[in-house]
């Protein structure tokens, strides 16, 4: 291979892995809204919350180390790239994936924290009460019971 050919193969790598680069946030926010919105609209036991929540922290710090790799695969061929095209260093080379980092972080540190008590974050709809309500003699009689309402009361 020349070195016309190699340079335009690490361009043409460059451009493959950078799209990977700003595709796993979208992946990570659809995948931690998921399993969130799993968590609210599921009625799951305790250990089934605890479970998706592991999961959620797991994914989250591995989806870390790899954006981490993948930004340091980038600076790497970014170099070979510069040897040829000329040195030129970019400001703030590494901010873009170390906010990504920390709001993975903060996310994997919320569902650990969650997962060790879920129903102390996760909010339960309460199910609505029996409400009796009877009219005698053109009266209304609100209760709960058949003692509070006599036409209630079993003949």
């Amino acid at each position: 291979m020349t070195e016309s050919e190699i340079y335009q193969q690490q361009c043409e790598d460059f451009r493959a892995l950078n799209t990977v680069f700003w595709q796993l946030p979208v992946i990570m926010m659809t995948l931690n809204g998921g399993l969130w919105f799993a968590l609210a609209s599921l009625d799951l036991t305790e250990m089934g919350q605890r479970f998706i929540l592991v999961f959620a922290v797991l994914v989250d710090l591995a989806f870390l180390v790899a954006l981490v790799r993948l930004r340091l695969l980038l600076g790497a061929l970014l170099d070979r790239i510069h040897k040829v095209q000329g040195e030129m260093k970019a400001p703030f080379g590494w901010f873009t994936v170390s906010a990504f980092c920390t709001v993975l972080f903060v996310a994997a540190v919320g569902a650990g924290v969650t997962a060790l008590k879920p129903a102390a974050v996760l909010a339960r709809t309460a199910k609505p009460a029996s409400v009796v309500v009877c009219v005698v003699n053109g009266a209304v009689k609100p209760g709960t019971s058949s003692e509070a309402c006599p036409a209630l009361t079993p003949r």
